[in-house]
């Protein structure tokens, strides 16, 4: 069966490495981006089955990212991982989903394993 595809964006190294380690065990090919302009570079060479982006990222904001994904790559999944933010935006800009921090590394598995259906 072939590996599902995460491109995790955020701009915190530590929550980069936080989220592919809580992610691995699940042997998804995981990439890593630290804004959202770098985020998009990987997308226009690489087809994911799920974006995780931060809200907050310089250069490229989480909401700006959902919007370009979206305009380019109806069918990708984007998770938004937020401390604060208008969840009803990124809902409303074509993200799949929204992650509250602080949250649980088995909340964040579950939704990822929810939204690739395995």
């Amino acid at each position: 069966m072939k590996k599902k595809k995460i491109l995790i964006a955020d701009d915190e190294e530590f929550i980069r490495i936080l989220l592919t380690e809580a992610l691995k065990i699940y042997d998804y090919q995981i990439d890593v981006a630290e804004n959202g302009v770098e985020a998009i570079n990987y997308i226009t060479k690489i087809p994911y089955d799920l974006v995780i982006t931060d809200y907050m990222m310089p250069k490229m904001d989480g909401l700006e990212l959902t919007r370009q994904i979206r305009a380019k790559y109806l069918s990708t999944p984007i998770l938004i991982v937020t401390g604060y933010g208008p969840v009803h935006e990124f809902l409303k800009s074509g993200a799949t989903a929204c992650i509250m921090k602080p949250f649980s590394i088995f909340e964040l598995q579950n939704m990822v394993k929810i939204i690739l259906n395995n």
